[in-house]
This record gives C-alpha cells, structure tokens and sequence, in this order.
C-alpha cells in the first residue's frame, strides 16, 4: 500500500487549515471544530508512540500559537490522542497492521472501522479540552452540549481529512 508521498506536506497544510478553522469559523459557543485527532490518527505507524507525541505537542502548540486559541490547550488534548493512536488503530484494525507498519484507508479498512477510529481519538480530544476549556466553571449540561454538537461537526469534518491523508493511489 502506497502511502501519501509528501505526507509532511500534507499535515503542515492540514495544521494549517486547522488554524484557520480556529480564527475564522466560529459556529457557536457550542462547536469546536477541530481535525488534529484525525491528523494524528493518520500519522504513519512507522512512527514510535514518543515521536507521534512530541509531534502532537508541536502541532498543537503550533495551533495555539498562531490561532484565537489559549495557549498549551490544544496541545494538551492532542498528546493523549497520540498516546492511544496505536491501541485505537489495533482495536479495529488488529495487530497486523501494527507490525506491518502498513497505512489504512477507507478502500482497503472499510468506513465503519475508519470512522470509529476518528470518533474514539475526537472523543478523547474533546473530553480534555472541553473540560480544561470550562476549567470546572462551566454546568455539566453546557459541557454535554458542547462535546455532542462539537464531536458531530468535528467527526464529519475529520473523515473528509482521513481520506485525504490515507488515499491509495
């Protein structure tokens, strides 16, 4: 299987697109749109568990850094993501893979695998950072709120990149 060539390329531009999304599209209070769980998740398993972790915290502050956003927030949240990134892909996907070190994609995986990696990893992502965004000031139901509206907006947003990041060529 044949991975994406310039996939360097491709998470600095999706970081980036990231960043955008942070400054400019606002839905509500309720959504945060994000994809960096979803970029994470497609990092190639090549990669050890450290290196994916210590990319995670650059992208993240990377997107703090640079966006209407609180400074060390979003690298907070995409750390655990990188930390569970290979036990959520041998969940669904098995061990193979893992020792293989092959890429995934929705032709070869099947979309219901391939999207409920991306729900679990955004799932993770969300609970840390709607928790340390609230910082324990904001009512349960306002929190329940704000992960379902934002884990729906952000869970469809997240496989459009997925398949842009693992297409087979």
């Amino acid at each position: 299987m044949k991975t994406v060539q310039n996939f360097g390329l491709m998470y600095i531009l999706m970081v980036v697109g990231q960043m955008f999304i942070c400054n400019y599209f606002h839905l509500s209070m309720y959504v945060s749109l994000t994809i960096l769980p979803a970029i994470m998740l497609c990092i190639p398993l090549s990669a050890g568990t450290i290196t994916a972790m210590l990319i995670a915290f650059a992208s993240g502050l990377a997107v703090d850094a640079l966006s209407d956003s609180v400074l060390g927030l979003n690298a907070l949240s995409l750390v655990p993501v990188a930390l569970c990134r290979k036990p959520v892909i041998r969940l669904f996907l098995g061990d193979e893979i893992i020792e293989r070190k092959e890429s995934f994609s929705f032709r070869q995986n099947g979309f219901m695998k391939i999207a409920g990696m991306t729900a679990i990893c955004l799932s993770v992502f969300l609970m840390i950072y709607i928790t340390a965004d609230g910082a324990g000031v904001r009512p349960l139901w306002f929190n329940a709120a704000r992960f379902a509206a934002s884990l729906a907006c952000s869970w469809l947003l997240s496989l459009l990149v997925v398949n842009i990041l693992t297409s087979a060529d």
